[in-house]
């Protein structure tokens, strides 16, 4: 992954392209749909880092403030 410090990386441009988009069409949804959208775009980030938690042969917290141990995730 790109160094978040390079400002002149294409990927850096992307990311900035792909949040612009995002912004301008959550502001075209109704309320009653951006915040149930948000909560699920949410849920899913964090399922995504504990799937890559659980990557056979690494047991190490990526920041500070995360733990390496695992935890189990509970679906409604």
């Amino acid at each position: 992954m790109a160094d978040r410090e390079c400002e002149e990386c294409p990927l850096k441009e992307l990311q900035k392209i792909h949040l612009f988009m995002e912004k301008r069409t959550l502001e075209k949804l109704p309320e009653e749909v951006r915040e149930p959208l948000l909560e699920a775009k949410r849920h899913m980030r964090l399922a995504l880092w504990g799937l890559i938690g659980h990557v056979p042969g690494e047991k190490k917290a990526y920041c500070e403030k995360h733990p390496a141990e695992t935890r189990h995730i509970k679906f409604e």
